[in-house]
């Protein structure tokens, strides 16, 4: 692409441009009709080499003169290389309105680009472009800062537990596989697709128990929860009462082998849960968060329903 056109694309309103790092791009392309990605310039390994050479410095007691630290710094010059990813919009709206219009194509543009690549994608900024305004945000990441209260997540009960799920690891690979899986699943961006990974590392830690009676009855001996694990919560003034291995086990069955959910599908005691998977997906996969953490723990404890007892 001539340079001229790339100024005059980059310069087009309204538009929403999500600024991305993990990836190389070679080249400005097209990704469909009205999404450009442009590679740019790397952010580079400054901060983190400055951060060691001080780190090494006050610790360490090292000598690092001035060469040094640009060698260091050198070393990560094209690290960290940056893709301007750019929706272009047909109509004006309200920031928060263009970035919602542009979340889909941008995301899907990621996912292509980071198949292609083999490499993570990190949203780290977003310029928002109107008829004639300019918008932009910063998007670090975030933490929950978990503070660890309560019995057995303090002292020495929380680091032999810690210490357990290490060693089980190690010398149980389906285990281990399991804790990767919900490694993954916290890592994971969308919500939706959270509560499938979620149920994926449960279903993996009840292999054992499946036989014929199927993934979602098998997650909830797992758990404890046979006779079924009612959940309630209100969000917005809104009560839902819903069953969230049953939900939780249809969303993976939609999204892992192409089945649709719909809210027929769903048992009674569930189909109030739609409206929840809809608009605040985030919340059930809260809930399996908590379960798999849980389950975890167990099995490292070695009192996991899922463990075969010889």
């Amino acid at each position: 692409m001539k340079k001229q056109d790339l100024e005059k694309y980059l310069k087009q309103r309204p538009a929403v441009h999500e600024l991305v790092t993990g990836s190389f791009l070679q080249e400005s392309l097209f990704y469909s009709k009205n999404v450009l990605a442009v590679p740019l310039k790397a952010l580079g390994y400054e901060t983190f080499a400055k951060y060691l050479v001080k780190y090494s410095v006050e610790i360490g007691r090292a000598k690092v003169d001035k060469n040094g630290i640009t060698n260091l710094i050198n070393q990560g010059i094209n690290s960290l290389p940056v893709i301007a990813i750019i929706c272009f919009l047909e109509t004006d709206d309200t920031p928060e309105n263009l970035e919602l219009k542009a979340k889909v194509e941008l995301q899907k543009v990621k996912e292509a680009i980071s198949w292609s690549s083999g490499e993570k994608i990190e949203t780290f900024g977003y310029l928002i472009l109107d008829s004639k305004n300019s918008f932009f945000r910063l998007t670090p990441p975030t933490t929950k800062k978990r503070t660890r209260l309560g019995f057995g997540n303090t002292g020495d009960d929380y680091l032999q537990q810690i210490q357990r799920i290490i060693e089980t690891s190690k010398s149980d690979e389906h285990f281990g596989f399991a804790l990767s899986i919900f490694k993954d699943a916290n890592s994971e961006s969308n919500p939706k697709f959270k509560i499938a990974r979620y149920f994926n590392c449960l279903e993996c830690l009840a292999s054992n128990l499946k036989k014929s009676i199927g993934s979602r009855k098998a997650v909830k001996i797992l758990i404890g929860l046979e006779n079924g694990a009612i959940s309630e919560i209100n969000v917005a003034g809104k009560k839902y009462r819903y069953d969230v291995i049953e939900v939780s086990g249809r969303i993976r069955d939609k999204l892992f082998h192409g089945k649709q959910f719909n809210k027929k599908d769903l048992n009674e005691e569930s189909r109030d849960a739609y409206e929840l998977y809809d608009n605040h997906p985030e919340k059930i996969a809260e809930s399996m968060q908590g379960y798999c953490e849980m389950e975890i723990a167990r099995w490292a404890n070695g009192a996991s329903n899922g463990i075969i007892k010889n």
